[in-house]
């Protein structure tokens, strides 16, 4: 497929122009269909029946998980969203009074708040400042924080307010070398970038589907590596925990999946996995190398167009699709307002306004979200 014919697949190009996808993205119609298909299934006929036809899609969604993520299916289970896949790592990791997370202190609250509710168990969370006047975060630091005690190194792969891409493998080696959890948010790179999962060493990655991923939320991934999962302790359990898990009339809690997927406590969400199986059916007919190809050089094109009008552009890497500026004398919600009257849709995150162009953007939208700033 190409970039033209993924772009085909959103009405919302004909309406206006979106850079909002660190947000929330729009819906493809082959997602709209796929969805649509779900609930004829589901009111046409058996319900169980289109039951089954639900197991055989999420089982090719789980595939479809690993390989965007290069780890194995195993790892790979189902869960609401980022939110609900770290407070399930954060519940199950073993931790011993006067253990310690690290993380940084620009990290979105999802990455934040479930390490700190582990205080009932006698945790520290160290939160690391991040570096003025950008808030841009050290993986230097992240390391100094730890110590003997330091059971879980928590990060986002992409930061969500700056657009910082953090070098997971330098982070994940030095994890390994003194076992401890490497645990990853990928929502913000998961769908625009090539991810790989098994060279960084991430022992837990969660994330949600409705920014660059293109689906409803809902439905995200959370991937556990294989060989940590004994390690875990029971959390989020419900009757799909067990093998065979539709032999209801016995009980065998010990019995447990011997894969990441023991942690989709219960009924499954039918709809969200057909949004999600097909929008990623669309990112792999296109490549996600081409997909990161074209994410990357929109949001430079983007920082070289912006900072060419007088406007101050955050100094990060430029390897993400995440593009945050600010104009030197009019508020974020100001420029923010001018752009809504054009239908080009952004967000004002962390002191920025905040663009984040997909691959299916093209330049006429770019030019049209700069004339709009020139207005």
């Amino acid at each position: 497929m190409t970039l033209e014919e993924l772009r085909a697949q959103f009405p919302s190009t004909q309406n206006g122009v979106h850079l909002n996808h660190a947000g929330m993205g729009p819906t493809p119609t082959a997602v709209s269909t796929a969805v649509s298909q779900a609930l004829i299934e589901l009111g046409h006929g058996d319900g169980m029946g289109a039951f089954r036809a639900h197991l055989t899609r999420q089982e090719r969604l789980r595939e479809r998980l690993a390989r965007m993520m290069n780890v194995e299916a195993a790892g790979v289970g189902l869960v609401r969203n980022t939110s609900h896949g770290l407070a399930i790592a954060a519940q199950a990791i073993p931790f011993l009074p006067g253990e310690n997370v690290v993380v940084g202190a620009c990290e979105y609250p999802s990455v934040v708040y479930p390490w700190q509710a582990q205080a009932v168990r006698g945790v520290e969370t160290r939160i690391v400042a991040c570096l003025p006047p950008h808030d841009l975060l050290s993986e230097d630091a992240l390391i100094a924080a730890c110590d003997a005690k330091t059971r879980v190194l928590a990060v986002s792969w992409v930061q969500w307010g700056t657009g910082q891409r953090m070098d997971l493998t330098k982070l994940g080696a030095f994890c390994k070398a003194r076992n401890i959890w490497f645990v990853v948010d990928v929502i913000q790179g998961l769908g625009a970038l090539e991810c790989d999962l098994s060279a960084c060493g991430a022992d837990i990655a969660a994330g949600g589907c409705h920014k660059w991923l293109l689906a409803p939320a809902g439905i995200g991934p959370l991937y556990i590596k294989p060989e940590r999962l004994s390690e875990l302790l029971p959390t989020n359990v419900g009757w799909n925990w067990v093998n065979n898990p539709f032999v209801w009339d016995r009980l065998r809690f010990e019995d447990a999946r011997p894969r990441a997927d023991r942690f989709e406590e219960g009924s499954p969400a039918i709809l969200a996995t057909a949004a999600l199986d097909a929008s990623l059916a669309l990112l792999e007919a296109v490549g996600m190398a081409e997909i990161e190809r074209a994410v990357r050089h929109h949001a430079q094109a983007l920082r070289t167009r912006l900072r060419a009008l007088g406007l101050e552009v955050c100094p990060t890497d430029g390897h993400s699709g995440i593009v945050p500026f600010r104009h030197p004398t009019k508020s974020n919600e100001e420029i923010l307002a001018v752009l809504e009257q054009e239908n080009i849709w952004a967000a004002v995150r962390c002191g920025w306004v905040r663009f984040s162009p997909h691959a299916y953007t093209n330049d006429d939208d770019l030019e049209r979200a700069i004339g709009g700033l020139r207005a």
